[in-house]
């Protein structure tokens, strides 16, 4: 599998203004991200994923942060429009929508070049911070907080 590319973005998307930074990620696609003439719709969950994994990275790859363990508790998709054959690659902007006690509302936006500004789909994600052992639910920490929503605090 090709590597996704990482790029920053630094408009938000929508109204989401206590919401956290934009992030785009770009991710090449394969022919077997394909199913007739368009990208199959299975793929736009696993794009989320793949583009949610590279923001963790980033996020929290600095000496001493903790690294959570966020598992998906519930997730929707909003299907929009197709991406046809002939696209060699996808973007997807990463943003943080709620950060609470122990879980935060991640939404990840898939477009690409030639299908123009708008996503094609919209993924929202709830995800819970668990212990190792993924039962056991964990308080997000300040420092956490911060490295989810960036510079931005939410609203009240």
């Amino acid at each position: 599998m090709a590597t996704p590319i990482t790029q920053g973005a630094d408009t938000p998307t929508g109204d989401l203004t206590s919401a956290g930074a934009v992030h785009r990620v770009r991710i090449p696609l394969r022919i077997s991200d394909f199913v007739g003439m368009h990208v199959n719709n299975v793929r736009f969950q696993e794009f989320s994923q793949d583009a949610r994994l590279m923001w963790f990275r980033e996020k929290f790859g600095v000496p001493g942060s903790r690294v959570p363990i966020a598992l998906a508790r519930w997730m929707e998709i909003d299907f929009r429009r197709t991406i046809g054959m002939g696209v060699s690659e996808v973007w997807v902007d990463v943003q943080i929508l709620r950060v609470g006690r122990t879980s935060f509302t991640m939404r990840t936006s898939i477009g690409s070049e030639s299908t123009g500004t708008e996503p094609c789909a919209v993924v929202d994600t709830v995800l819970v911070v668990t212990a190792e052992d993924e039962i056991t639910t964990m308080e997000i920490t300040p420092e956490e907080r911060t490295a989810l929503l960036g510079d931005r605090e939410e609203a009240g």
